[in-house]
């Protein structure tokens, strides 16, 4: 974090970082919040659960099908 400069703004303080490192950050906590949704879910956790017993394969053209590609 050497590029984030803190400053005061009135008595509250603001820290200014480039634009492509609060990009960077922003989608690192976006990824964050994805995962605890994921691991607080215990339907998605019975999900992968059974689509890892599965031994379904699907060929390229079946997932391409699917989503609409």
């Amino acid at each position: 974090m050497k590029k984030a400069q803190i400053f005061k703004l009135g008595k509250s303080p603001v820290v200014v970082l480039p634009v492509r490192t609060w990009d960077k950050m922003r989608m690192k906590f976006e990824e964050m919040k994805e995962y605890l949704e994921m691991y607080n879910s215990a339907s998605y956790r019975k999900s992968i659960a059974r689509a890892r017993k599965s031994k379904k394969l699907y060929t390229p053209e079946e997932v391409y099908k699917k989503l609409g590609l």
